[in-house]
């Protein structure tokens, strides 16, 4: 792989106004766990280490682990919400009450205990400083380890510009629109981004943007997108998810099937992407098939309708034509799929239960942060145990989600 030129790139993010604060993350004081890797303060190696794209792994060691655990211990590993708090067993009194009204426990550590819980997603409500975000990742995987022996995935929006969630310890990029049409840039931007953003504990990155902006206008998206090209967009998309994973994290492209044309925000209500099939396949296509040929570890699902493929009018996140039929059979992804947060708008008049077993009907196999984790898992469970969601479909997402983990190093090692 082509060493990139890291001068360039620093005077780009001087000239964007972006900052670059590691101190946090390596300085005097700084004792990161074993587990995590050490930051590495030069760019991108020339010859880049066995990673989430490289990686080998050990045969049937997802699938033996599967064998082995219990209907509640495999339809944990499909949630990742969000838990108040920025200790893994100390909290304020206001963390504790926010955590026992939605999930019935008060620490993030119980929370992850209970539920056996594959995942958790940092927001605002988890992060101060590098070291703080580092030990609460530590406490969070030793819960999930004494339960399950499991691994969490440890996800976070880090995309640059201004949907960006870590500020300490990392260098703070601009958006995709400033740094669109220079690749060596885009790439060494994201293989920076995962490295900071590892030492701190986080082993998912959603990110990039792979949604085409609007012509003539932001969009719903704005300068997240990487621009209106579809040629360069995917260029930029294939970049980010190679820096990225060859970082050592896993990439979460976004949004599937492509939210960039779309002028109503999905954190609001139901965006449609009223376009023909033709004008799809050759524009929203184009970046998330790069992605796939990137060997993306995730694609994030967004909470949008694309009538002229799925003429129920209803959202990507729950649509077995768009998640199993075009993006896994049409486009050939056999990865991760997500679903956008669950507490968004577009699916507020879904019932908290059914959304997420429509979800996973549909082909999604992690559920990010549904608005009532004590409701989803009992429909989760009530939908298995009746027949309704088949336990095959149940196996075949855990699977997924146990070969990430176990590209990402999160199974317990080999007897």
């Amino acid at each position: 792989m082509k060493r990139l030129c890291f001068v360039a790139l620093a005077a780009m993010l001087a000239a964007a106004g972006c900052a670059s604060s590691t101190e946090g993350a390596t300085g005097e004081g700084r004792s990161p766990s074993a587990n995590r890797p050490v930051l590495l303060s030069e760019p991108m190696p020339s010859t880049v280490p066995e990673t989430t794209s490289t990686v080998a792994t050990t045969t049937g060691q997802a699938e033996e682990l599967l064998a082995s655990l219990t209907l509640e211990e495999k339809i944990g590993q499909l949630f990742m919400p969000v838990i108040s708090g920025r200790d893994a067993t100390s909290v304020t009194s206001q963390e504790g009450q926010e955590n026992e009204q939605v999930f019935g426990f008060g620490t993030p550590a119980e929370i992850v205990s209970r539920y056996k819980l594959g995942g958790v997603i940092y927001l605002h409500q988890n992060i101060v400083s590098a070291d703080q975000v580092g030990s609460l990742s530590d406490g969070l995987q030793a819960a999930a380890l004494q339960e399950t022996g499991i691994g969490l995935l440890v996800a976070v929006d880090q995309e640059g510009g201004r949907v960006t969630r870590i500020t300490d310890g990392v260098t703070i990029f601009p958006s995709a629109s400033l740094l669109s049409g220079d690749v060596e840039a885009v790439r060494e931007a994201g293989y920076l981004t995962g490295r900071q953003v590892a030492v701190q504990g986080i082993n998912v990155v959603l990110a990039p943007v792979a949604d085409i902006a609007a012509a003539g206008t932001d969009g719903a998206i704005g300068s997240r997108s990487y621009g209106e090209n579809p040629a360069v967009v995917a260029d930029m998309v294939s970049a980010a998810v190679g820096g990225l994973q060859d970082s050592g994290v896993a990439a979460a492209v976004k949004h599937w099937p492509g939210h960039g044309a779309t002028q109503v925000d999905s954190h609001v209500q139901l965006p449609v992407l009223d376009i023909t099939r033709s004008v799809w396949e050759s524009r929203e296509r184009l970046p998330f098939q790069a992605a796939v040929d990137e060997d993306v570890a995730i694609v994030l699902v967004g909470h949008l309708a694309l009538p002229s493929m799925d003429t129920s009018g209803g959202p990507a996140t729950v649509s077995s034509v768009l998640i199993d039929d075009l993006l896994r059979r049409d486009l050939g992804f056999e990865g991760v799929v997500m679903t956008d947060a669950l507490n968004m708008g577009a699916v507020s008049d879904l019932d908290r239960g059914e959304v997420v077993v429509q979800a996973v009907a549909a082909g999604a196999d992690v559920l990010l942060v549904p608005p009532d984790l004590k409701v989803a898992f009992e429909a989760m469970t009530a939908a298995v145990e009746s027949g309704r969601l088949p336990q095959e479909r149940i196996d075949q997402a855990v699977l997924r989600v146990l070969r990430l983990k176990q590209r990402l190093g999160l199974l317990p090692a080999a007897p």
